[in-house]
């Protein structure tokens, strides 16, 4: 009697843990997913900032050194404003009285980008330079801050999804010869844009 009733105990106590599979066809019963949900991170936002800008060297009797990384974001489908940090470095020997020449120039950029076609752009750009002082002949360390206004446009030449080399003429509109940086109001720049 004892093993019957064990026996019994041991069935009832098996079919309470197991698990009938339902026919959903059949019964209209939905088995419940329990598995949790991965939220995924909405990245879409980054996707409309561009990095890039230009660097550029220049070594013989002089040394030149130009660094202006910059950063934009897409305000809409074909227009791109963005800010960057400049830096410039000149050094020349050039001997006699004078000797080495060494100069420091850096400052902020602003600019604003309109593409008109895929390949063809307007552009806007504000720098303001920490630069020598030339009109101050009596101390020719001393610096001021300038402000160059450049307004033009250019060519993109697209390497990819998200990059391109941007080739741009811009014209100065605040030149002054005695205090510009630029030996000329057409200032060339040749740089890189790259997006996320």
């Amino acid at each position: 009697m004892t093993s019957k009733f064990i026996i019994t105990f041991l069935c009832v106590f098996a079919f309470t843990f197991l698990n009938a599979q339902t026919d959903d066809v059949y019964y209209g019963t939905n088995k419940t997913d329990t598995t949790k949900i991965k939220k995924t991170k909405n990245t879409d936002w980054l996707k409309k900032f561009t990095y890039g800008g230009n660097f550029s060297v220049y070594f013989n009797n002089a040394t030149y050194i130009n660094v202006t990384p910059t950063i934009g974001y897409n305000v809409f489908k074909n227009l791109n404003v963005g800010t960057g940090f400049i830096y410039n470095y000149y050094s020349k020997d050039y001997g006699g009285q004078y000797g080495r020449v060494t100069q420091t120039i850096y400052g902020g950029r602003v600019y604003a980008r309109y593409l008109v076609t895929p390949t063809l752009f307007l552009q806007g750009q504000y720098d303001k330079l920490l630069q020598p002082d030339f009109y101050n002949t009596t101390n020719p360390k001393q610096k001021v801050w300038v402000d160059y206004i450049f307004v033009g446009g250019g060519y993109r030449y697209v390497l990819g999804n998200k990059a391109a080399l941007v080739a741009t003429l811009l014209y100065n509109l605040t030149y002054n010869p005695l205090l510009s940086i630029y030996p000329s109001p057409l200032v060339f720049q040749l740089s890189f844009v790259g997006g996320f």
